[in-house]
């Protein structure tokens, strides 16, 4: 994987003319290493969105392991080329993945019907996660990260009751809000993050 040694993250994401998640996977991997068809698919356009899908990589080595915490059977997917040539650190989203889904089990056994999830990237706990038939999954991210998220995600079956994909600018004050209230959120029922 890419260290800060290969240079900052500002500078890998910064202005070129390939784009700058393949800027960024150019300096980590090599050049070389990416070839002209090697990013056929869609790329994410933000830092943050890439960021998302390395962390989908960290989730499908996980779901490989024979002694896995978790499975998600959508990570390869949702890693896409780009997030499998740079996993994010095993050693912190295994365990906050783990935790993340013991946090919600919890919650939904003591009434919570509702799960909000700001910057949600490539998560997949609505796809994922059985047990929890009357969970609402409200999924709060930038607009681009559903642009490349949603069509990987067609035909795919809900394991929850519904899930909401709120595109919103973080940036701008109380536009996500404004924008989980619109997606049906309902500050009524018990709900988690």
């Amino acid at each position: 994987s890419c260290h800060a040694g290969r240079g900052r993250a500002s500078d890998m994401l910064a202005g070129s003319r390939r784009g700058p998640v393949r800027a960024a996977l150019a300096m980590c991997v090599g050049s070389s290493a990416l070839g002209s068809g090697a990013l056929n698919e869609r790329s994410v356009e933000t830092a943050h969105s890439f960021t998302g899908r390395m962390c989908a990589a960290s989730r499908l080595e996980e779901t490989r392991r024979p002694d896995s915490l978790f499975s998600d059977p959508l990570a390869y997917t949702l890693a896409g080329k780009e997030g499998r040539a740079q996993p994010m650190g095993g050693w912190i989203m295994v365990p906050r993945t783990r935790f993340g889904d013991d946090f919600l089990r919890d919650h939904y056994t003591r009434g919570a019907r509702q799960l909000v999830l700001l910057g949600a990237g490539f998560d997949a706990r609505a796809y994922r996660m059985s047990g929890l038939p009357e969970l609402r999954v409200y999924e709060v991210d930038q607009k681009t990260t559903f642009e490349v998220k949603e069509p990987l995600l067609t035909g795919e079956s809900l394991a929850v009751a519904s899930r909401a994909a709120v595109a919103t600018e973080f940036t701008r004050p109380g536009e996500w809000a404004a924008a989980l209230l619109a997606s049906g959120f309902d500050p009524a029922v018990p709900t988690t993050n």
